[in-house]
């Protein structure tokens, strides 16, 4: 009883960045090409933040 490993609990894993060969642009939401780097809408490169700096 000294196994404290839950064998029912999966591991979690990061989600992707593109899934499906796709990646979603993160200023207006379009799902791009994985191939693009920049979005086909608004011409925002791929990975841009939308944060802003204070």
């Amino acid at each position: 009883m000294g196994d404290k490993r839950s064998p029912t609990r999966p591991k979690r894993q990061a989600k992707p960045s593109f899934d499906d060969g796709y990646w979603d642009c993160s200023v207006c939401t379009f799902k791009n090409s994985a191939e693009a780097f920049k979005c086909m809408m608004c011409d925002v490169r791929k990975g841009t933040s939308t944060r802003k700096l204070a």
